[in-house]
């Protein structure tokens, strides 16, 4: 955690504070204890995960259980304060529903609590620190009023890139319902599938103030490191500029869902421009 502060550059008008994600644990204090270094370490803000109570059912990872080989390993996963990563993988192989519950209740204190309640937990938070509270995982209307009524100060409209629940709604689908419901009064940040310019006028259409990527990113990491990263954000810029043009705005913030069509698909909607 404080290496990532230390490899930053000096924080300005240029680069945002980061931001932590947080795991709320079972256990209070290790939860608090994590919070505070971050907020020491100079974190601006929390990124409270609220869509991985449980681990979903990740076929995949069951199929293809990856192993590290010999002579590497994660220090970071290897560490205590980390145990509840390998743990987290005893309930995604649990054979049985008692076998699951057997070790959940074994090593509750380091694992994620399922039990967080919205008049609980952010006031529990607000008391810990002065960072900024972002709730990641808000996939309907309700939740994102539940949010803004907590007074959080920004949610994250994400479905955990579809890998907990495998009949879970695109998040380009749920966006306009959680923007309708927020009115502009918190930023909305959006997940899932940014990968090209016009992917960003989209969700800046249906509601988005921001968009997170991730597979992007690290594409231009494994292609050519800092320069790589660079010349990704390039291309989205490129791309959301061309886009804008060719849809007669100059400006972000004359971006408004009128622009999009709604096309049917298999029945679901699917945002076109």
């Amino acid at each position: 955690m404080e290496d990532v502060i230390e490899a930053l550059p000096p924080r300005d008008g240029n680069y945002p504070s980061p931001w932590f994600q947080l795991y709320f644990l079972g256990d209070r204090n290790l939860t608090a204890a994590l919070i505070q270094r971050a907020e020491s370490a100079g974190y601006e803000a929390l990124v409270l995960t609220v869509d991985t109570a449980v681990l979903g059912n990740r076929l995949p990872m069951r199929k293809n259980p990856f192993k590290l080989p010999p002579g590497l390993r994660m220090e970071n996963v290897k560490s205590r304060s980390a145990g509840g990563v390998n743990k987290a993988r005893l309930l995604l192989e649990a054979r049985t529903a008692a076998e699951a519950k057997k070790v959940a209740q074994e090593h509750s204190s380091t694992l994620v609590d399922a039990s967080l309640r919205w008049d609980k937990v952010i006031p529990w938070l607000r008391a810990q620190t002065e960072m900024k509270i972002i709730v990641k995982g808000i996939m309907t209307a309700e939740d994102a009023a539940r949010a803004v009524e907590a007074r959080v100060d920004a949610i994250v409209v994400s479905n955990h890139g579809g890998r907990q629940l495998d009949g879970v709604p695109s998040t380009l689908e749920m966006l306009p319902e959680v923007a309708d419901a927020v009115k502009g009064v918190i930023p909305i940040l959006f997940d899932g599938g940014i990968s090209k310019g016009s992917d960003v006028f989209k969700a800046l259409a249906l509601g988005a103030d921001l968009c997170l990527i991730g597979r992007s990113a690290l594409w231009g990491l494994a292609y050519r490191g800092q320069n790589g990263l660079e010349s990704v954000f390039h291309i989205l810029e490129r791309e959301l500029s061309r886009t804008m043009a060719l849809m007669g705005v100059d400006s972000v913030a004359a971006i408004s869902r009128s622009m999009l069509g709604r096309a049917k698909e298999n029945g679901f909607g699917v945002s076109k421009l």
